[in-house]
């Protein structure tokens, strides 16, 4: 921490410049920059920020629940390497910052590190730090990686992202802690470059999300230095051997425990809910499940003749299924063609349409009944192994779901 007569006050500075100002100060933070080498090189640009910043990403990412298709808003985007990588998870990415500099960094990153197979196109919004261009509820996520501690205007940004976020929606946040201003970096930063580098007071924050219309918050445990022990101190550690025979927190708890504590003294990771999650659907893998019936369990067939098989498909778990016509997360019949010890011999060879309405979903516990039209094969002995598929997403089998499966025997 800093002392002395010379301590940058943040209030004071915020203060003596309007919201226009300190927007000119963030974007000559990016235009002064020549070389933008190491921006568009980040999250790698220097080791050692490189833990701190992939593990909070990881983080919040692991806290925003996403799954492929939502629109994700990045708040203080910078150049955009966060934003790149939800792109490249299928997400409808809108990234936004106050410096137009900064957005034209971002805008050469995709262009230097395209983005793999077809994923929604990014949009970059320049902030003008009072309002979103952006419709009411049409964003499923925020992410916010040490932006929010920059702005001068906490409260009405936190509004914006409330008219902006989903029922159901969450804005992930990664900032410092409650004394970040006195840090020499902070210090440092607001005298030579005029930024904001605010405290970040938890509990002032969500007083401000309650009247923005979030319903709940939620802070994240975790320790980014590395904490090692010995084998023997992890297994001990692994088994719940948390205190002595004399009830005194392990030497080994006891110090993980600090290092945890010491860490979180200076960072604040949380998420804010803005009403209860809307219900699971396929586009998420977890606990996509199913039970397979077959009328047939043993059928013969010409030589490249089409084999009917007829199925019984019931949703076993709490998530809808959402039709064929959906494309992502669209759930199917699929079948493999297996010799009859059961290795596989054409994976994924066929897949069928569990409903002819190709907008009609499946709820958790409803079946339905399925007619599988399987292209005909060679003559000779096979396997076929009937497992779903959500399309882009998993066959449920991965999820330990169990398949059915029928004898073919198929002659010239």
């Amino acid at each position: 921490m800093t002392t002395g007569i010379d301590t940058i006050d943040v209030r004071q500075l915020i203060a003596e410049n309007s919201l226009e100002d300190l927007n000119q100060l963030a974007e000559h933070y990016f235009a002064q920059v020549d070389d933008w080498s190491f921006h568009l090189a980040k999250p790698f640009g220097a080791v050692e920020e490189v833990p701190q910043l992939l593990i909070n990403f990881a983080v919040v990412l692991q806290g925003l629940n996403l799954c492929p298709g939502m629109t994700v808003l990045e708040f203080g985007a910078g150049s955009c390497w966060a934003s790149r990588y939800l792109t490249q998870l299928g997400c409808r990415v809108i990234a936004a910052d106050v410096s137009p500099t900064a957005l034209k960094i971002g805008r050469e990153l995709y262009q230097q590190q395209p983005i793999i197979g077809n994923k929604p196109e990014p949009q970059f919004l320049l902030f003008d730090g009072r309002r979103f261009d952006i419709p009411d509820e049409t964003v499923d996520r925020i992410l916010c990686l040490d932006a929010l501690h920059h702005v001068p205007n906490t409260r009405d940004v936190l509004r914006e992202m409330g008219r902006v976020l989903c029922r159901g929606g969450i804005a992930g946040f990664a900032e410092p802690g409650p004394e970040h201003s006195r840090t020499e970096k902070s210090q440092r930063e607001m005298r030579d470059f005029g930024v904001v580098e605010n405290d970040v007071d938890i509990n002032e924050i969500w007083s401000y999300a309650l009247t923005a219309g979030f319903t709940d918050i939620k802070l994240a445990v975790f320790n980014v230095p590395p904490f090692h022990l010995s084998l023997d101190e992890f297994e001990n550690l692994v088994a719940g051997q948390t205190q002595t025979e004399a009830g005194e927190p392990t030497e080994s708890w006891e110090k993980y425990a600090t290092a945890v504590r010491d860490f979180l003294a200076n960072q604040r990771t949380f998420f804010l809910h803005k009403g209860l999650p809307s219900t699971s659907d396929s586009r998420y893998r977890a606990g996509l499940k199913a039970r397979i019936e077959t009328r047939e369990t043993v059928v013969t067939a010409r030589a490249n003749q089409t084999i009917v098989i007829h199925a019984s498909v019931t949703n076993d778990s709490s998530s809808i299924w959402l039709p064929r016509g959906a494309g992502l997360g669209a759930v199917l019949l699929g079948v493999h063609v297996c010799d009859r010890e059961g290795h596989i011999i054409k994976n994924s060879y066929h897949w069928e349409a569990l409903t002819p309405d190709e907008g009609r979903t499946i709820l958790p516990g409803e079946s339905v009944d399925v007619v599988v039209n399987i292209p005909g094969l060679s003559a000779g002995s096979y396997l076929l192994k009937f497992d779903m598929v959500s399309y882009d997403v998993c066959w449920f089998a991965a999820n330990g779901s169990p398949q059915a499966a029928v004898a073919l025997e198929v002659s010239d």
